[in-house]
């Protein structure tokens, strides 16, 4: 029976969903990790785009592939698809709770953004 459906529900697991107080909207928003994938399949983006849905609507966090690399190449440092989700997740949450709209589609995270949010982590 569906080896897609067994593979979403193995990813959605990756994330445990969470809440988030939003200041904009000065409620709480429920957040639910979808999946993880190159952002080039999709958007012919060079990015890993990290799916959400909040309050049932896709938001992506699209981390930069050229960070990846160059903390690959230079620094050694590789990151697991949950070491990725659990970045783009704190990003959102941190997002989220400083007042990002949730009404809009993509969060972009810069080299800086990335690198910050991996060491909070203890990834780097």
């Amino acid at each position: 029976m569906g080896g897609n459906r067994l593979a979403t529900r193995t990813m959605s697991y990756l994330i445990n969903p969470f809440e988030v107080r939003c200041k904009i909207l000065a409620r709480r928003l429920r957040v639910r990790f979808v999946h993880l994938a190159p952002g080039i399949t999709t958007r012919h983006s060079d990015t890993i785009d990290v799916e959400f849905l909040v309050d049932g609507q896709k938001v992506t966090v699209a981390v930069p592939c050229a960070t990846l690399a160059e903390l690959r190449e230079r620094e050694r440092r590789n990151f697991t698809d949950q070491q990725l989700a659990e970045i783009a997740a704190a990003y959102l949450r941190t997002t989220l709770e400083r007042g990002f709209d949730p009404a809009l589609v993509e969060l972009r995270m810069t080299d800086q953004e990335l690198r910050q949010v991996a060491g909070q982590w203890g990834y780097l």
